[in-house]
């Protein structure tokens, strides 16, 4: 019969993870104990996964079954290639994705597969860094409520860690999205937690809902709309009409009120390409708009700022069109529209329209 050792509580500051807080739970792990440990889902308590003795000894705190799979915990991508070396194109969308956060990932693996999270508490990330990947679980019994703070988690299963870090309340206080994806690229929802299936399907298609930025929605956006409707209806060889069955959805919006028509010198300027936004009327962008799209492609820098600025949940979503954006044209004459619809094709061919059409 193993003795239960008094735990010994450590506050750490998700600041200052690099110190003595850290290298003490670090110790303990290497030495095949338990270490309760925050996330920014709820708190967790962990083995080092190379031991088989912390192993069993997390199935006996945890209260359950001892064949049921655990979750390998990693600090960044680096670490799953000793465990997962050819991820999948599937896969590597949701890790894209989603990670650092809060999605498990069941990899076909073995008959149980294997379940991998990468979180973002840094708190977890410098300890999973300093002593390598952990086998976690919730820190609570089968069954029941998870914890979403180190009081909780210690007295539920407090007896059989050695360390627990403390970090205060976990930012989400959700546990995890679960998700198991099949040989052939498919998922099944195991639990649904902060990323819905919606989100992750919408993941997996790559980007379909594209929004391209300006200021006021009456000129470079909408050329950027027509421009790519047309790009992608040539390389999928169907008419723009067809590019919603196809499943693409392109739009445009303003960061300024809308309302109003495309300028007379946008709409000629796309009546001499071929192409037609003769009934456009300007939208200003909108929150709907921002969650909707899968890829947001700004015009300018200072249009990417304000996005991310006021939608940050959206921030790995808002690029910038090329490196250095685009001009307004706005006053302009024919050769200064003329030249903004060049650099907005130009920018498309050569950065956006291989990525767009092979997700």
């Amino acid at each position: 019969m193993e003795l239960s050792l008094p735990i010994r509580i450590i506050s750490v500051d998700g600041e200052h993870t690099a110190g003595d807080a850290i290298q003490k739970a670090s110790a303990a792990l290497t030495n095949d104990e338990l270490v309760i440990f925050p996330t920014e889902t709820v708190y967790g308590i962990g083995a080092k996964a190379t031991s088989e003795v912390a192993r069993t000894r997390l199935q006996k705190a945890k209260g359950r079954d001892p064949g049921k799979p655990m979750t390998l915990h990693i600090s960044d991508r680096d670490q799953l290639g000793a465990w997962i070396q050819e991820p999948g194109d599937q896969a590597e969308r949701l890790m894209n994705a989603f990670w650092p956060g809060p999605l498990t990932i069941v990899f076909p693996v073995g008959e149980e597969g294997l379940g991998v999270r990468l979180p973002s508490h840094p708190v977890a990330r410098q300890l999973i860094r300093d002593c390598g990947p952990l086998v976690a679980t919730s820190a609570n019994l089968s069954g029941d409520p998870a914890c979403t703070d180190a009081a909780s988690a210690i007295a539920a299963v407090g007896d059989h860690a050695t360390i627990a870090l403390d970090s205060g309340p976990s930012p989400l206080g959700e546990a995890s999205t679960v998700i198991r994806l099949s040989q052939d690229g498919e998922f099944e929802m195991l639990r649904e937690g902060l990323i819905s299936a919606s989100m992750i399907r919408k993941a997996l298609r790559g980007f379909r809902t594209i929004l391209f930025v300006c200021t006021g929605n009456t000129c470079r956006s909408p050329m950027a709309q027509a421009i790519c409707e047309d790009l992608l209806a040539k390389n999928l060889d169907c008419s723009t009409d067809d590019l919603k069955d196809r499943g693409f959805h392109i739009h445009s919006s303003g960061i300024a009120s809308g309302g109003g028509p495309a300028t007379e010198q946008a709409r000629l300027t796309m009546d001499k390409m071929g192409l037609s936004i003769d009934g456009h009327h300007s939208r200003q962008l909108a929150s709907e708009d921002v969650e909707d799209a899968d890829l947001i492609i700004s015009l300018s820098r200072s249009h990417m700022d304000v996005i991310r600025s006021h939608f940050p949940e959206a921030t790995n979503r808002v690029h910038l069109i090329n490196d250095t954006g685009i001009s307004d044209p706005i006053g302009g004459g024919e050769d200064v529209y003329r030249r903004c619809a060049e650099e907005i094709k130009l920018a498309l061919v050569n950065r956006w329209m291989e990525g767009i059409i092979s997700q």
